[in-house]
């Protein structure tokens, strides 16, 4: 029966990354936490690990249609990566109960921007200074990181955004390239955690296989089913999950 779950959740968090580019960690965290039990820094550190594989075969095959923007995932991700890295170093430190609150605000600030109307950004099209539209990418990419280093989101909610409004990228192309930020900040962040990972546990093997699975038949879909529909439907799932991270708290 666990096993069963396990293919379930895992698969289920795959699909997340692969239909949108991003959000998986914001599932993955609370099913770790309610469905397996994990404790809140082990669930951290696992969940940022599923991100990575998770969202590396999307962001292979992105790669192959040349959609991603290499430079501005650079820059992004040099900062991303250094936050990830600083921030879970400073999580064992702070109260669990912050990090929760912090948790649900970001699970509720992602709702917020599912349903807003997409960004539109003034640079596209348009020279734009390369220092000054670099140095907005390092720095939102360092504050993103930060973030994802302490509760264990990958931040693609945030980063696409991000890249069409600094860096003037087609919304397509946002979510290709946040792939790449998304898979550098997450592993800076997984190497934070690396002592408290769950090596030990046979069902963290099961939940990485089938979150691998679980992405490549996302990215699959996500050419079918239209993108406005399944982002209603994950803020929806989304608020649920923040709902129920408040009214029951999960143990310590």
């Amino acid at each position: 029966m666990m096993w069963i779950l396990t293919l379930f959740w895992g698969l289920s968090i795959g699909l997340i990354l692969g239909l949108l580019g991003g959000g998986g960690a914001l599932v993955s965290i609370p099913i770790l936490l309610y469905a397996f039990h994990f404790p809140f820094r082990e669930a951290v550190g696992a969940s940022l690990l599923l991100v990575v594989l998770g969202a590396l075969p999307s962001l292979l095959l992105y790669w192959r249609q040349k959609e991603v923007d290499l430079s501005a995932a650079l820059w992004m991700g040099l900062g991303g990566s250094v936050g990830a890295f600083v921030g879970s170093q400073f999580a064992s430190a702070i109260p669990q109960t912050f990090l929760m609150q912090l948790l649900i605000g970001l699970i509720l600030l992602s709702v917020w921007r599912l349903y807003r109307p997409a960004p539109v950004s003034e640079n596209i099209n348009r020279p734009v200074n390369a220092l000054s539209k670099n140095l907005k990418l390092l720095l939102a990419g360092l504050a993103i990181g930060v973030l994802t280093g302490l509760v264990g989101v990958g931040g693609g909610f945030l980063i696409v955004p991000a890249l069409i409004l600094f860096h003037g990228a087609e919304p397509r192309r946002a979510i290709a390239t946040s792939l790449l930020i998304i898979c550098l900040n997450a592993a800076a962040g997984t190497l934070g955690y690396w002592a408290t990972l769950p090596w030990h546990k046979p069902i963290f093997y099961g939940l990485m296989s089938s979150t691998v699975i679980g992405s490549l038949l996302g990215f699959v879909l996500s050419r079918k089913v239209g993108s406005h529909r399944l982002k209603q439907g994950f803020g929806l799932l989304l608020l649920l999950i923040a709902i129920l991270l408040l009214v029951k708290p999960p143990a310590s």
